[in-house]
């Protein structure tokens, strides 16, 4: 992928209505610091530790981190808008880390703890001519190279069936 930030740059891009984030279909991939994502992770009940999976990692700016979501967008301006400052409803990612950090908080406090987690991360992503190719490379990718993304439910068979079931759980019985 050609375009990483930090989502904190990103997010004040945003605010002052300077993102460098076009209108259009592609994919994209978020990289957690590795010491959130062991944290994150061991909320799990059905635990699966880093080193148990394949992950993604690289290095940025020094510190090591690892990819937890993989996603596609037909626009991604909006798709961005939707993780970084979005409801809950429209995110599956901010659902997934208000689930797992904040669930049983008003909307107020559970948004500025998950903003507060995102804004550590990078966001990296690559446009596509259109959203069925963004898909067909989502597919090729998880297919070819089998890393885990251990927050993402649809398509993911590279998790165990239990910690993608409480995964499910967890999006289902957190609030709206």
């Amino acid at each position: 992928m050609q375009n990483i930030i930090l989502v904190a740059e990103l997010r004040q891009q945003m605010a002052s209505r300077q993102s460098a984030v076009e209108k259009r279909p592609g994919v994209y991939r978020w990289w957690f610091p590795k010491d959130n994502a062991e944290e994150l992770l061991s909320h799990f009940k059905n635990r699966v530790l880093l080193k148990d999976v394949k992950l993604q990692e690289r290095k940025i700016k020094g510190k090591q981190y690892v990819a937890l979501y993989f996603g596609i967008s037909s626009d991604m301006r909006r798709r961005i808008r939707w993780h970084i400052r979005g409801p809950f409803t429209n995110s599956t990612l901010r659902r997934t880390l208000r689930a797992i950090l904040a669930p049983n908080t008003n909307d107020d406090a559970a948004a500025s703890i998950v903003n507060q987690w995102l804004d550590s991360c990078y966001w990296e992503w690559d446009y596509t001519d259109t959203a069925e190719i963004a898909e067909q490379l989502e597919t090729e990718k998880l297919a070819q190279q089998k890393f885990a993304y251990p927050l993402n439910i649809s398509k993911n068979e590279t998790m165990p069936t239990a910690w993608i079931a409480e995964l499910k759980n967890l999006r289902a019985n957190s609030p709206h």
